[in-house]
């Protein structure tokens, strides 16, 4: 992955000023930090068998934010169902279905249940910090996959680590391929957002804004960046985005530059959006590393993909919690493999009939 260059002074004041002109706009300002910093590491890509060896059946609860209907959330946990199943783990998966007092009263119920350890993917970052406590005063390991949570409101809730993509790193990569193909110094743009609060939502857009300024800075020496619209397609729902996509084309029709979506799903809507509008030349990025959209790329549609990958996130999930209660000191952050897929590599990351990388 490509080390971020310094930039000089007044580049780095640019950078944090847009940053911070995008958290306010997004109201992103107060979203809670993962209580996961310090070192960090990459899934180990365990084989069958491994990763429980006694051989005695263990109760793994899996917490899951929102599942039916959304597939990279389905895609993730299929893959730790599948890791589970070969490592004698029953594996109990429970759908909070994007509804904070639900998930609170699913990890109550894990917790009543005696699980051996539960792998939270938390809707919201201070909701469940109660349960997670419940679950620390019962001797049950908690670890958190693809989102954090926000002990800082609650010390006495612990996890013991996070296993999800480096966001902000992402979305930097996804920005700096945009700059590569933006030949302007400025430039209109559109961003397309998850949902409210999201952390890892405004890791991404932080990064890819740092990113996109970063190449055209260098390319420029200078950067530019006007945020014509940023919309929330609530719970990262691809037919909300396709309606905030036609509300801000009538609103901004033939003027914008770029779109950076955090989503894949959202991308495609927004890319059927543009061609009904008969908008052309119109640079997309984005992330996840869905099928369709690395399709769309190959087509041209997208230029660059971020991959958060559903497949590692769910593996390291189980990898992960078995790794603590075998006893196994663990670093406070696994980060999976998240490489950029563009016109120069496609080839490589395209997989017909793979729904999510």
């Amino acid at each position: 992955m490509r080390k971020m260059r310094k930039n000089r002074g007044i580049a780095y004041l640019l950078l944090i000023a847009m940053i911070f002109a995008v958290c306010m706009l997004s109201g992103c300002g107060s979203g809670g930090e993962d209580q996961t910093g310090g070192d960090t590491q990459q899934p180990s890509s365990q084989s069958s068998g491994s990763l429980n060896p006694s051989g005695e059946k263990v109760t793994i609860g899996w917490s899951e934010r929102a599942l039916a209907g959304t597939p990279w959330f389905e895609a993730m946990v299929s893959a730790a169902k599948e890791l589970a199943a070969q490592n004698n783990i029953e594996l109990i998966v429970i759908d909070a279905q994007n509804k904070p007092d639900k998930q609170v009263a699913d990890v109550e119920d894990l917790i009543a249940r005696g699980v051996d350890g539960i792998v939270l993917d938390p809707c919201h970052p201070t909701s469940i910090l109660t349960a997670v406590e419940q679950a620390n005063a019962a001797g049950i390991p908690v670890i958190c996959v693809n989102s954090a949570i926000d002990t800082s409101v609650n010390p006495n809730a612990r996890i013991e680590t996070i296993v999800t993509s480096d966001n902000y790193t992402i979305g930097y990569n996804v920005g700096y391929e945009l700059g590569k193909k933006f030949d302007k110094p400025e430039a209109n743009v559109v961003i397309m957002s998850g949902h409210m609060g999201d952390i890892e939502g405004w890791q991404r857009r932080s990064g890819f804004i740092a990113g996109f300024s970063e190449y055209q800075y260098e390319k420029f020496g200078a950067a530019k960046i006007n945020i014509l619209a940023q919309r929330y397609a609530g719970d990262w729902d691809p037919d909300k985005a396709l309606t905030q996509m036609q509300d801000i084309l009538v609103k901004f029709p033939k003027q914008i530059d770029i779109l950076f979506s955090e989503g894949d799903a959202m991308a495609l809507s927004c890319v059927t959006a543009l061609k009904s509008a008969g908008e052309t030349g119109v640079l997309v990025g984005s992330i996840d590393g869905q099928l369709e959209a690395i399709e769309a790329l190959k087509d041209g549609d997208i230029v660059a993909i971020g991959v958060n990958s559903a497949v590692e996130t769910g593996k390291g999930g189980v990898e992960y919690i078995m790794k603590v209660l075998n006893g196994e000191k663990v670093n406070s952050r696994i980060y999976v493999p998240s490489p950029t897929i563009t016109q120069d590599n496609v080839d490589q990351y395209y997989k017909p009939g793979v729904p999510f990388l």
